[in-house]
């Protein structure tokens, strides 16, 4: 497809609208009647692609935490704190909330729909808080940011993922805000499955930076380097 058209198809423009489900000429992309795009495929796309960068972004960081545990310096994180349990428990309940979401807006239940949103956007909050608390029980504990390289890279790894979902916040706030004011139809409903499938990325993407961080010692390192073959210095 021509680079021109597939940037077109992720900003919705109606000068490149997306093809119909049956196939068509790629270079040339049918309007749906009245010559307007189709903005619900267009969002979906759109959010693939930034989920892909992103998990790119998360899987290089992750490439340099474990070349860095190469050098003698490096020092483990503790096990982690019971306030990052409490963490993950509240993102993968503010996940269950979107999907809650999603199934009652399929289903026009609004009603119902708002209040999961609502409470997936609080729960979210929550998930927040509890990482600035688990901030300050490790600096309690004598793991402030500079004091290792293991510990900056907890820091920086667990800010990023909170930005991405603060930014997701920002979105799914304006969609719990367009449901109060009495918002329906086929463009919330894509908003609440976006989000919902935003929020289950993110904990997934919660997950595998937990066990990055925690789990992923210099020991599993080399010994997973020398059944391989592949030599560490």
């Amino acid at each position: 497809m021509n680079p021109e058209i597939g940037a077109g198809v992720l900003r919705g423009d109606p000068g490149f609208p997306l093809p119909p489900a049956g196939g068509g000429d790629p270079g040339k992309l049918p309007a749906r009647p009245g010559g307007q795009p189709a903005p619900r495929a267009a969002r979906k796309t759109g959010l693939w692609v930034f989920m892909a960068v992103v998990l790119t972004l998360f899987m290089l960081f992750g490439v340099a935490y474990v070349m860095r545990m190469a050098y003698e310096d490096w020092r483990s994180l503790p096990p982690p704190p019971w306030q990052l349990w409490l963490s993950t428990a509240l993102l993968g309940a503010s996940g269950a909330a979107w999907e809650l979401a999603r199934m009652h807006a399929a289903r026009g239940q609004w009603p119902r729909a708002r209040s999961a949103t609502l409470a997936a956007c609080l729960l979210a909050l929550a998930f927040l808080a509890s990482q600035l608390w688990a901030w300050q029980a490790l600096v309690a504990m004598n793991y402030p940011v500079a004091a290792n390289p293991s510990n900056s890279f907890f820091y920086l790894i667990t800010a990023l993922h909170g930005v991405h979902l603060l930014g997701g916040l920002l979105v799914g706030g304006g969609v719990a805000v367009r449901l109060a004011q009495g918002a329906r139809g086929e463009r919330v409903e894509t908003s609440i499955l976006l989000c919902a499938r935003y929020w289950h990325f993110l904990f997934l993407l919660w997950l595998g930076v937990f066990g990055l961080l925690f789990y992923v010692t210099p020991d599993l390192v080399q010994a997973v380097c020398t059944s391989l073959g592949i030599p560490r210095s």
